[in-house]
């Protein structure tokens, strides 16, 4: 027998069904919202990353040439600085000057403005492409080419446009020794070093420096400030390396003091055995250079690095 229902309770059941109803639907839209606001959220989140990055960049690509001089001070060992810097460190120019480090009071400009430019074309697979060009020192635009890893980083140099062994040739005055403190200031060399690079390339592998290629320096006609005989001679300085060492000649072509040795550089030393000894006849004239270069032995002066 089916029961009755009276007219307050159909309308407690309608009234019942409309309020979960809505309740469900309200609960759905709300749920709704919540992603699209979550998504809204994280966008912008990384609209404000990617303009942060693009600060950051604008920054380091605008840099001033002054952070470059910076890093270059401290790398040397305050030994080499770039002074007057001008533009950016990608594309800029400055004067060369060398000290004798932390608390030498010696320092020498190097002759000549010496401008750079950095191409980072290929910085996404570790290639740094820069091109110097100094013409007080040399016709020739040089090409430094640098390639960085995890353990390993390569430099290799050779004239802009040429190929990988080609020479690079440029002139430096000696005078600019002194700024390296002692023994350059005392002895106060004049003259002109010609140098020659030749496929030369550094490497550093495991904290160790390698050196490939040759450095060839030419000496001709050197005077010194400690000798009244001007000049003293005209000598060849040649590195030439190969892996793990490198060797060094030192030869004289002429002149009242004569200078030989051989040495080997093996990335964190030098260690060098040569003789001095002046001409016939010049021997007092030689005797103050030649008691600086290392300890008498007969007729000859031992030198020992």
């Amino acid at each position: 027998m089916a029961s009755a229902q009276t007219p307050g309770s159909a309308r407690d059941g309608r009234s019942s069904g409309k309020r979960s109803g809505g309740t469900s639907s309200s609960r759905s839209r709300g749920s709704s919202r919540k992603p699209d606001k979550r998504r809204r959220v994280s966008s912008r989140r990384w609209l404000w990353l990617a303009a942060l990055l693009g600060v950051l960049w604008a920054l380091l690509w605008q840099s001033p040439a002054s952070w470059l001089s910076a890093a270059v001070w401290t790398a040397s060992g305050q030994r080499v600085l770039l002074a007057q810097a001008q533009g950016t460190w990608r594309d800029g120019s400055a004067l060369l000057v060398l000290e004798g480090g932390a608390g030498s009071r010696g320092a020498t400009v190097l002759p000549g403005v010496m401008h750079w430019t950095v191409s980072l074309r290929n910085l996404w697979r570790g290639h740094l492409l820069t091109r110097i060009d100094w013409p007080a020192v040399s016709a020739q635009s040089l090409q430094v080419d640098t390639r960085l890893g995890w353990s390993q980083t390569s430099v290799a140099l050779r004239p802009a446009g040429d190929g990988p062994d080609a020479p690079w040739q440029g002139a430096l005055p000696l005078s600019v020794l002194s700024g390296l403190g002692t023994p350059w200031n005392t002895v106060a060399l004049r003259g002109q070093a010609q140098f020659t690079l030749r496929g030369l390339h550094l490497e550093s592998v495991a904290g160790r420096m390698r050196l490939g290629g040759q450095v060839q320096i030419d000496l001709p006609d050197v005077a010194s400030r400690l000798s009244v005989v001007a000049p003293i001679g005209s000598y060849t300085l040649t590195i030439t390396g190969q892996g793990a060492d490198a060797q060094v000649d030192l030869r004289s072509d002429k002149g009242p003091l004569l200078l030989q040795g051989k040495g080997v550089w093996n990335g964190q030393a030098l260690q060098f055995l040569g003789t001095g000894r002046a001409a016939p006849g010049n021997e007092a004239a030689m005797a103050n250079l030649l008691s600086l270069l290392g300890r008498p032995e007969g007729d000859h002066t031992r030198i020992s690095i």
